[in-house]
């Protein structure tokens, strides 16, 4: 036997090989069917907010509302932790596109002034003064339910009220009075819009 005998026999054993092994993971592998069914049973016996969306939970438009959830830890500590912390940013998100269209409203119909008439025109600060609000106020938020799944998936649902809010800002004293005011006072309907926002999303 010469040598190319010996290199043919050892290729066509590495490939056999090869296809074992690849078929052997391709056995092992989940297949679509198997995740289908572990989300199915995710949600088995799950409130509204986590299946639907948290505006389920509120039965008006007094608060804003946010869920966060975790898996992977068998840690009820880490857990909390770690989904409130998620359903807040998720709060936190929504505030500020609200804060800025406050900031920028307000803009809108005033001319001059002490603080804002000096930036009219920079996006960049009311961006800055939309993020220190909403990062002052996120801290009104308030955990209200937990759930979890079947899967051991960590659900919270956090909310912040409007008036909790508007409170806030009124003690925010490291922004003007006019700038505050003009915030509290489209707040509400700033909330309002959101709802709204939220309800044309289901019907879609």
């Amino acid at each position: 036997m010469n040598s190319r005998f010996f290199v043919n026999v050892i290729s066509i054993a590495v490939f056999v090989s090869s296809g074992i092994i690849l078929n052997g993971c391709a056995s092992q592998s989940v297949t679509p069917t198997a995740i289908d069914t572990v989300m199915k049973n995710e949600f088995i016996g799950a409130p509204d907010w986590v299946t639907k969306d948290c505006a389920s939970y509120i039965k008006d438009n007094k608060k804003i509302c946010g869920v966060g959830s975790i898996g992977g830890t068998r840690n009820p500590s880490i857990a909390r932790t770690t989904a409130v912390a998620r359903a807040k940013t998720e709060i936190a998100r929504s505030l500020q596109t609200r804060v800025t269209a406050m900031l920028k409203d307000y803009q809108a119909t005033t001319s001059g002034g002490e603080y804002f008439g000096k930036y009219a025109s920079d996006e960049q600060h009311v961006v800055d003064v939309s993020k220190q609000i909403t990062n002052m106020t996120i801290s009104g938020t308030v955990q209200k339910e937990i759930w979890v799944s079947k899967n051991g998936i960590y659900y919270v649902l956090v909310t912040l009220d409007i008036e909790k809010f508007k409170n806030i800002v009124q003690n925010m004293h490291s922004l003007p009075e006019s700038v505050r005011k003009a915030v509290v006072e489209r707040a509400d309907k700033a909330f309002k819009e959101l709802d709204v926002e939220i309800d044309k999303q289901k019907e879609n």
